[in-house]
């Protein structure tokens, strides 16, 4: 049932992770003193800017108009398999509706509604109604972002991740992650003739957080690139290129920071840490590390893993 007050919206939970204890928490993305002034305000109270839905929370970008990050608590224990009806995308009216991207900027081109944090990460809860009812909020317009259809489909890589690390790393106990997503916004990010307003994003990013085997709180870190695809080929063109293009990297959480604007914390005891003492690439120096990394996306000898295969993931140091 959708409740179009939205009181029943409880958002990210920092600690999901491992319930009732300080140890293992992670905490929504701080942004940066230039980036909160841009983070679109809630109509009812101009000192928030967190939008709460089931299982997930975002930020918007009040020029962008696009998410600033969408992060969410997901249950891969608790998912039900369901058969996935139609979207039904939304307006959210906590907002101002100027600040949301929506339908008309999805048509007549090669855009599809990317879903930042994805419909099928929150098919969990008590029952498959509840489920269903987590998965369906997912379609906000504030939680969509423009991906190319190629793209959007050819993402298994990238879509893999969380449930790899959750595979190899993690107490099958605690079958839980949080994901925290979003696009880089370049100020050389290219716009649509018709919507010269709204430059799309060219480059996604993603932090993972989980409890290992060992009860210990660990957290890695990625970019996904589709730029060099978009430069050769175009927007249109783009759609005919298969999926190697579209590279994804493993970095650090420092260098997703300076991509981003954001920091990422999470809890030791009663202390409240940085995620990149959790990173295990910051730790390591496995073999296939670049210090070039995609393009120009590398920042002060940030390193790069780029990723043939889930077999490629860093997960210890």
């Amino acid at each position: 049932m959708f409740d179009a007050t939205y009181k029943d919206r409880k958002g990210f939970d920092t600690k999901f992770l491992n319930p009732g204890k300080l140890d293992g928490r992670v905490f929504l993305p701080k942004l940066s003193t230039a980036l909160a002034k841009l983070a679109v305000p809630l109509v009812a109270n101009k000192a928030k800017n967190v939008l709460d839905y089931h299982h997930y929370s975002v930020v918007m970008h009040r020029f962008r108009r696009f998410a600033i990050y969408s992060a969410a608590n997901v249950d891969f224990n608790g998912r039900f398999n369901m058969p996935r009806p139609r979207d039904v995308w939304r307006v959210d009216p906590r907002i101002d509706t100027a600040t949301q991207v929506t339908a008309a900027f999805y048509t007549n081109n090669q855009f599809d509604r990317g879903h930042l944090t994805r419909r099928e990460d929150m098919e969990f809860g008590a029952d498959q109604t509840e489920a269903l009812t987590s998965a369906a909020d997912t379609s906000h317009w504030t939680n969509c972002t423009p991906q190319h259809a190629r793209f959007n489909e050819s993402t298994q890589l990238w879509q893999g991740l969380e449930k790899h690390i959750l595979e190899q790393a993690v107490d099958k106990d605690r079958f839980r992650a949080q994901v925290i997503t979003g696009p880089v916004f370049d100020p050389k990010d290219p716009v649509l003739a018709s919507f010269a307003d709204t430059p799309y994003p060219l480059r996604f990013w993603k932090v993972v957080a989980a409890i290992n085997a060992s009860g210990r709180l660990f957290a890695t870190a990625y970019v996904l690139d589709q730029r060099s695809v978009i430069d050769q080929y175009g927007v249109r063109g783009a759609q005919e290129v298969p999926f190697t293009p579209y590279k994804t990297y493993q970095t650090t959480i420092a260098g997703v920071e300076a991509l981003t604007g954001l920091s990422f914390t999470g809890g030791r005891g009663s202390k409240t840490v940085s995620l990149i003492e959790f990173d295990p690439l910051a730790k390591a120096t496995p073999s296939g590390v670049t210090r070039s990394g995609p393009s120009d996306a590398a920042v002060d000898g940030t390193p790069y893993v780029e990723l043939g295969s889930l077999a490629d993931v860093v997960l210890e140091a």
